[in-house]
């Protein structure tokens, strides 16, 4: 654990040097590009949300907060709800 550690500050070292030694490149960034980075930005928390939602029934579902429902009586329910919502009408 303590070789990781060593290794992370050396390459922060590392890439502060480098950053310190180059010269400035005067590029010019138009109004689109910051667009495209928030589009990025916003499409990764949308990303990490998503997994997130999808594995949290899987977690609780194995540490016992949820019981898990069998394929077959998920279809039942549904079908009984579509069946009730049909005769209401």
């Amino acid at each position: 654990m303590h070789n990781i550690g060593a290794q992370s500050f050396t390459l922060a070292i590392a890439a502060m040097i480098v950053g310190m030694s180059t010269s400035s490149a005067y590029a010019y960034l138009d109004p689109g590009t910051g667009s495209i980075i928030l589009q990025v930005l916003l499409g990764g928390v949308a990303g990490i949300a998503l997994a997130g939602r999808l594995y949290w029934h899987k977690l609780l579902t194995m540490i016992g907060g949820r019981k898990e429902a069998a394929d077959g009586e998920r279809f039942s329910e549904e079908r009984s709800v579509e069946a009730n919502d049909g005769s209401r009408k």
